[in-house]
């Protein structure tokens, strides 16, 4: 095949060529199911670009670390904050535990969903690297705790919440017990222990006294 033959042979290839949202889409997806396939830890910039089949400084440009390019596939496919019932308006006749009940429910789903798997396998890494760390803590934990602290400032308006009680501290115990069950107990998350999670733990701690 002549040279000019070969040139226009490829050509429809570069026509082909995703751009912009499209390409950006494709990486994260070629993120994600490389995550999910080979854990954090063998997770290589060069093996995404393969699965989209895009080139390595394509990626580079758009998340400077393997740390961003991570999180940003998982978040895209993890529940945002009001998808799980906090950061949103609430109707008036939900209480405080109605609304406690269903975020504990949101989020046993997530944890036991294989993105989930994939946020605590990170969640366990970032324990040994300080960027990952700060990353995870400032895109996934920070607005859902934030949105947990909304909830519980909400109860305090209400008068089904103690003051003392709308705190970081607080708002981190329920996504904690029910981290610690799934990943150091490996119990199943019922609905009976989500239940006994908030009425047994959760709720005396919030409970106006």
């Amino acid at each position: 095949m002549t040279a000019t033959g070969t040139a226009q042979a490829d050509e429809p290839n570069v026509q082909q060529r995703r751009r912009g949202a499209a390409l950006e889409d494709a990486i994260r997806e070629a993120a994600y199911a490389e995550l999910t396939e080979v854990g954090y830890t063998a997770f290589s910039v060069e093996a995404v670009a393969a699965r989209a089949r895009t080139g390595k400084a394509s990626i580079y440009r758009r998340w400077p670390t393997k740390q961003e390019l991570v999180l940003d596939a998982l978040l895209v496919t993890l529940p945002t904050a009001e998808q799980c019932g906090i950061g949103v308006t609430l109707d008036d006749s939900v209480t405080t535990v109605q609304a406690l009940h269903q975020v504990a429910r949101a989020i046993a789903r997530v944890i036991t969903s294989p993105a989930g798997d994939a946020m605590r396998a990170i969640k366990c890494e970032a324990a040994i690297d300080p960027a990952l760390a700060q990353l995870v803590d400032a895109r996934f934990q920070a607005p859902r705790r934030e949105a947990l602290l909304a909830l519980l400032r909400r109860g305090v308006e209400r008068g089904e919440v103690r003051p003392g009680a709308a705190t970081q501290l607080v708002a981190d115990v329920v996504p904690a017990v029910l981290t610690h069950r799934v990943i150091l107990q490996r119990e199943p998350l019922t609905e009976q222990d989500i239940t006994a999670i908030i009425e047994q733990i959760f709720i005396p701690l919030v409970e106006v006294r």
